[in-house]
């Protein structure tokens, strides 16, 4: 009993000396503003004129933390910062950021702001003036589908991807003549941008639309140099008809070039990207041979993904071809799928097919052999340098009454990840959609 009393004196006795603002400050933390102060006077641009939501300055918040002091001031725009004036912070060393407002999207169809500044300085009784400028953060791919290919060409559906998840697919139906460009989040190693699809003539001809872009091909590019896709470049998909040697040798027939250039903000120029052809249909020209062709050491190329369309619908689409076709020059080590099902019924069914087991690994996954066999679906082999996944083989499954129609926007998601022997991993995802 005489413990208990002692340690609720005790308690009492705390907060007494806690109602001092000094005991407060000891054992709470103490207020910093209470000692040496400066001011800081920050200004907050991005160097391009208004022309949408994301880069009204005024609307950035901004933030201001402490590196050797433990203070942070955020404003939740920069107009409530000028308002204020010049802020007042302790003495010590900040870092600044300001950003567009809202959250920082994959994929947004406007650009993305935001800039850093460190190692600000704030002493006593002084105005530490500054500036942040804020670039664009996210990579901008805008078509271009010129005169000469409306012309021709009367109906296409092709993807633009970088195999680290982000996909778009334009087609004349969604997109028309001119698709809205978007701007994607890059992954800090994507340094190859694939273009896939096909498109119709006027004549009814069905042509191949294939091309891969590297980064690394631009003609100033040097050994050292960034070779990723990285926030602030300006990347414009241009389609060309050309004619080019049929599968009969001197017979011509239609096709389709890709031309890419891209804005360079920091040099302020444009800059054409050589595109490697794809097997069909693509740009004539060999890579490496061509005038902007380094013609040096090859390299090993990543794994890709590609498959004729991204979305399927069922069951308008059951006969169409939606084979994955999966390449590893460096030789397969990994094929993992996931398969999101896009309602409630095939979810469970999923789940008891694959014996909860999603996602789950192609190569070597011999419990699962049995499943896919009845499927008429052959499993790859370790260092197999291509591979076909048929997601076809599970529109039978899909359209069954039984599951009924998806419910989901993204419908079913097949999400393919392919790790080769080298380390290098890409990722892609087809979508199908059940109507009835």
């Amino acid at each position: 009993m005489l413990k208990i009393i002692n340690t609720m004196a005790l308690v009492v006795t705390l907060m007494a000396g806690l109602s001092s603002c000094e005991m407060k400050d000891e054992i709470l933390g103490k207020d910093l503003m209470s000692g040496d102060t400066g001011l800081l006077s920050l200004n907050v641009e991005t160097g391009k004129s208004s022309r949408g939501t994301t880069d009204k300055v005024d609307q950035f918040p901004v933030t201001i933390t402490g590196k050797d002091v433990d203070y942070t001031k955020k404003f939740d725009s920069y107009a409530d910062l000028q308002a204020e004036g010049e802020v007042t912070l302790p003495v010590g060393t900040y870092t600044v950021e300001a950003c567009s407002p809202g959250e920082f999207l994959s994929t947004m169809n406007e650009p993305f702001y935001g800039g850093k500044l460190e190692n600000v300085k704030i002493e006593k009784g002084q105005t530490s003036e500054i500036s942040v400028v804020c670039t664009m953060q996210n990579v901008k791919i805008s078509i271009d589908l010129t005169e000469e290919f409306l012309a021709t060409y009367d109906d296409w559906e092709f993807n633009v991807t970088d195999n680290k998840g982000h996909i778009e697919t334009y087609t004349k139906s969604e997109n028309g003549n001119t698709p809205a460009p978007v701007y994607w989040k890059m992954d800090e190693r994507v340094e190859t941008i694939y273009i896939n699809g096909t498109a119709q003539t006027v004549g009814g001809e069905t042509v191949t639309i294939s091309g891969t872009a590297n980064k690394s091909s631009l003609p100033e590019y040097e050994e050292g140099d960034d070779t990723s896709f990285i926030g602030g470049d300006e990347l414009k998909i241009e389609f060309n008809p050309v004619k080019v040697e049929g599968s009969t040798p001197g017979i011509e027939s239609e096709g389709v070039e890709i031309k890419i250039t891209l804005f360079n903000q920091e040099k302020n120029e444009n800059v054409e990207i050589p595109v490697n052809p794809g097997t069909e249909g693509g740009n004539t020209e060999e890579p490496g041979t061509g005038e902007d062709g380094d013609g040096g050491e090859e390299t090993v190329a990543v794994p890709t993904i590609s498959f004729p369309k991204s979305t399927y619908t069922l069951p308008d689409d059951s006969d169409e071809n939606a084979n994955v076709t999966i390449t590893a020059e460096a030789g397969l080590k990994s094929i993992q799928v996931e398969i999101i099902a896009g309602n409630d019924a095939f979810s469970v069914a999923v789940n008891g097919m694959f014996k909860g087991e999603n996602p789950f690994e192609l190569i070597g996954n011999k419990e699962l052999s049995a499943v896919f066999e009845s499927m008429h679906i052959q499993l790859p082999e370790a260092n197999d340098t291509e591979y076909i996944f048929p997601v076809g083989n599970f529109f039978p499954i899909l359209s069954d009454s039984a599951f009924g129609p998806t419910t989901a926007s993204d419908g079913h998601v097949f999400s393919i990840t392919v790790t080769d022997q080298n380390g290098e991993t890409v990722s892609s995802k087809l979508n199908v959609k059940v109507t009835k």
